[in-house]
């Protein structure tokens, strides 16, 4: 069954709620059509992430991320080099 609001969809909000300076967008894989997220800061990507049914995953390089999106969210923004508040 296809989810409406799946992973990418939950990192794509994760993203733009807590590193809201990053340039996020969902996009379909032509291959599969399961959603990924493109994520951009200044001149750093652009950059895919896709959830492999365990954790979060770049796409080029196939390093994991946590499988929790805020903290994907959280190791995104420190792979890319965003300068944020520590959270609470």
């Amino acid at each position: 069954m296809l989810e409406i609001f799946g992973p990418a969809e939950k990192l794509h909000a994760a993203v733009r709620r807590r590193v809201p300076q990053v340039a996020c967008a969902l996009i379909r894989d032509p291959e599969t059509g399961l959603s990924r997220v493109r994520v951009t800061y200044r001149e750093v990507g652009p950059r895919e992430v896709e959830w492999d049914r365990a954790a979060y995953r770049w796409v080029a390089s196939g390093v994991a991320l946590r499988a929790d999106p805020e903290e994907a969210a959280d190791e995104i923004a420190d792979e890319l080099g965003v300068t944020r508040p520590p959270t609470p």
